[in-house]
């Protein structure tokens, strides 16, 4: 691992190179250095632009405005800072060029062109203007990348089409073999305008599928995503080094083509039959993979993914596999395969056998249409097939053991191979699969004699000390997570509930979670009229303090932030500026230190913590 001065000596003649206009290092090698160096000095000036030596003015020229540089995600947690500050502005999102920057301005002299360099002074290279096309408008002062179009690479000019461009522009005599394009950094053709919605996910889903698409046209080397309207750029500013109102997203971005070698179909929790694709296995971004969701089935059959077909995979850093271009099967049928797991439809039914069906018509995808499970038909529900099967034990299974999970009310020990004993139980069954968090409170719903004698008096009596642990310490939106309504989870819930405390929505919360929110709230209703026995606690006030925990504490990280709950603070699993103290114990992790020190955050043990706490409750 390189120390602190062999970092800075290695970047500091990367960024001379590479304002010269002779890259001896791949984008991809830079970066690197660069989160290497990040992590242990985040605020160097090596960081944030390609420096040179001011003294070496010969031959270059100053530019009318500065160009600033832009901050960097090589994931999708560094995005969460950005998208908090600005996520409820209408984005947009364009390519990250590979190329090389300059700096165009309309002088009265006529056009002048400079390489970007430090960002205040570039080389000069009008001398290269005939070789040099502009098929954009050009605007008194513009920011832009010279390269060449994917369609107008040739191998024989070199081996890296950044490298050969930069060669080219280096030259003061020679004239460069082909005609390079500048394309401007902002406002250019290429673009998809973006609201972020609090899916995180679906946004990494949206990046690399778009970076794929644009990969084609252009080298690039990542994803910008910025602030679309032009005054609230001017009003977000710059910190004197890089513009706030935009972040380059550049994980390790690797995409792979392969084959279908067979298709799953299973049963989720809301009934709908979802399709897995195998493919043959290939390595991305380190880790072998040979499974991709298909996402829905109305996708997949317009995509007609088939055993055989050719598919592309790309996956970018910690986001899944995603198959993100199809071509076409290669076989004589399409064969697909229902996966089954053999339980029972309902307790006094026999064993559903798996389903195989096939096409006989070549490269057709044969869509379930019975489900895998319960053997009931299958109906169109918008872009997904659905079981609507009264007695579907699947999904009964899944949807009651969310509810008791990690994710819900969070019951140690209530899993899916114990709902599905209890299911199997007539009594237990009428009542759990129409209300799920009957367990909660046994009692007054009569199924105490029918637990027992599932689960025997040791498993019960395990399961009672565990309500009795969380009886009233569980509130609303606990509740409402448990349900696994599309959008509500446990924080969107949250947020919800306290807004109808206090009249104030702190934060964005999906649209799907409001729409589905006034429907939650009408069954939590109908559950608490119902039980006598388990409690649950008010909904605490939105979080006064937001803080984060890095590092092993004399408490376990679940019990630690239950703690703090009491007491108006919020946990956060990432640093960001509205941070308010970094709690750090033993084995501290440096990524969460060197952002605290970015964001002038304060960094506090858990003594001081504690010594936090007291002062709070003699207010």
């Amino acid at each position: 691992m390189m120390n602190l001065e062999t970092l800075e000596k290695a970047i500091e003649e990367a960024n001379i190179a590479y304002s010269a206009g002779i890259p001896f290092i791949t984008d991809q090698e830079y970066d690197i250095l660069w989160q290497a160096l990040y992590a242990l000095d985040p605020n160097n000036s090596l960081l944030y632009h390609t420096a040179q030596a001011y003294n070496q003015v010969h031959g270059k020229s100053w530019h009318k405005h500065q160009i600033f540089g832009t901050n960097k995600a090589f994931n999708m947690e560094d995005l969460k800072p950005f998208l908090m500050r600005f996520g409820d502005q209408q984005l947009t999102i364009e390519p990250k060029y590979d190329g090389c920057a300059a700096v165009v301005s309309v002088e009265k002299a006529g056009l002048q062109i400079t390489l970007e360099g430090d960002g205040k002074l570039g080389s000069d290279i009008n001398h290269l203007m005939p070789f040099i096309k502009f098929p954009f408008h050009l605007r008194n002062f513009q920011a832009v990348e010279l390269l060449l179009p994917i369609n107008e690479w040739n191998p024989e000019y070199g081996k890296n089409p950044r490298n050969v461009v930069a060669g080219w522009l280096a030259r003061k005599h020679e004239a460069p073999t082909a005609k390079m394009t500048a394309v401007p950094h902002n406002f250019g053709i290429l673009f998809k305008d973006y609201q972020y919605d609090g899916d995180l996910e679906l946004l990494g889903e949206l990046l690399i599928s778009t970076h794929a698409e644009w990969a084609k046209i252009y080298p690039i080397d990542g994803l910008m995503i910025k602030v679309k309207d032009e005054k609230s750029r001017m009003i977000a500013g710059n910190n004197g080094t890089t513009n706030s109102w935009s972040i380059a997203w550049k994980p390790p971005i690797q995409i792979k083509a392969t084959t279908v070698i067979d298709i799953e179909w299973n049963i989720s929790r809301l009934g709908r039959v979802i399709p897995t694709v195998i493919y043959k296995p290939i390595d991305l971004c380190g880790t072998t993979n040979s499974r991709v969701t298909g996402n829905n089935a109305r996708w997949l059959k317009d995509k007609n993914i088939t055993i055989g077909s050719k598919i592309t995979v790309g996956k970018a850093g910690e986001i899944i596999p995603k198959i993100i271009d199809v071509e076409s099967s290669d076989d004589n049928f399409g064969i697909v395969k229902i996966i089954s797991d053999k339980r029972p439809a309902h307790p006094n039914d026999d064993y559903k056998g798996s389903v195989l069906m096939t096409s006989n018509a070549p490269n057709l995808l044969s869509l379930p249409q019975t489900c895998p499970t319960c053997g009931d038909f299958l109906q169109w529900n918008g872009v997904h097939l659905v079981c609507n099967g009264a007695n579907c034990i699947a999904q009964k299974i899944v949807s009651i053991a969310y509810f008791y999970s990690n994710k819900g009310i969070k019951v140690n020990g209530i899993g899916e191979a114990m709902i599905e004993k209890l299911l199997n139980n007539n009594n237990c069954y009428l009542v759990l699969i129409s209300k799920p968090w009957a367990l909660l409170d046994m009692y007054s719903y009569d199924i105490i004699h029918d637990v027992i004698a599932v689960l025997g008096e040791t498993i019960f009596s395990n399961i009672i000390n565990e309500l009795n642990l969380i009886n009233k310490t569980k509130n609303m939106s606990h509740f409402i997570a448990g349900l696994g309504i599309s959008g509500l989870a446990y924080k969107s819930a949250l947020k919800l509930c306290q807004y109808i405390k206090t009249g104030k929505l702190t934060s964005n919360v999906p649209i799907k979670a409001r729409i589905n929110f006034p429907d939650a709230v009408m069954i939590y209703q109908e559950a608490i009229e119902e039980m006598k026995v388990f409690k649950f606690t008010a909904i605490p006030n939105p979080a006064k303090i937001k803080y984060c925990i890095t590092g092993s504490l004399s408490m376990s990280r679940d019990a630690m932030i239950e703690l703090l709950n009491d007491y108006s603070f919020g946990f956060s699993s990432t640093i960001t500026m509205d941070t308010n103290y970094l709690i750090v114990g033993d084995d501290a992790g440096k990524t969460k230190i060197n952002k605290a020190i970015k964001y002038g955050i304060p960094q506090i043990t858990e003594k001081q913590l504690m010594k936090i706490i007291k002062e709070k409750s003699n207010e």
